[in-house]
């Protein structure tokens, strides 16, 4: 091997401390670099977020005017029962269907006022309706209910033959053409917040 003089063992000495230097400052300046440009991005997602926020919030009333817009133009169409509480809304539904069933010419033998019920911010109405009639009168029913405003919904039908009494005899149901419908209609409103 080959000594070295002072002059280059001075160079080798200074190149190894300024190597040694570069190596610890790396050490630290890159780590520190890294956690500086991750928060300098989480600056910029920020401020973006706080930009689109501030757009949001800017159109807020022209959402809210469209919101209100949108519940006149639903109120107009008359889909949903605008009574108070749902109490007058089944009195109301129960009455409806009461004048349905007499212009189809059939007859109520009960009728009975369901549980209210809250579904997707709605609040559904319903009554259990048991009807004597024949098939026209059944026709005639279905179409109207379908047809009504508020809209109405019906429920586990059940149609069977009935059979009636002519001078103490009893006529069978298919001679009689009568049958007893069973159902359960609902109506809707809107529950009020």
């Amino acid at each position: 091997m080959q000594k070295l003089n002072n002059k280059q063992q001075r160079g080798l000495a200074v190149g190894l401390l300024f190597s040694i230097v570069v190596l610890i400052a790396a050490a630290i300046f890159i780590p520190w670099y890294g956690a500086i440009n991750k928060t300098m991005d989480d600056i910029d997602s920020l401020m973006f977020r706080i930009k689109r926020y501030e757009r949001i919030i800017s159109s807020r009333d022209q959402v809210l005017s469209a919101i209100e817009q949108s519940r006149k133009e639903i109120n107009a169409l008359g889909y949903f029962y605008t009574q108070e509480t749902p109490s007058l809304a089944a009195a109301e539904l129960q009455k409806r269907i009461k004048e349905i069933v007499d212009a189809a010419g059939g007859e109520i033998s009960s009728i009975q006022v369901l549980p209210d019920k809250e579904e997707n911010g709605l609040v559904s109405i319903a009554v259990k309706v048991k009807v004597v009639g024949n098939m026209e009168m059944l026709r005639s029913l279905l179409y109207e209910i379908d047809i009504e405003k508020p809209l109405m919904n019906i429920d586990q039908i059940t149609i069977v033959p009935s059979a009636r009494r002519f001078a103490r005899k009893m006529v069978a149901a298919a001679e009689s053409g009568t049958v007893t419908i069973m159902f359960d209609v609902s109506g809707y409103m809107k529950k009020e917040m």
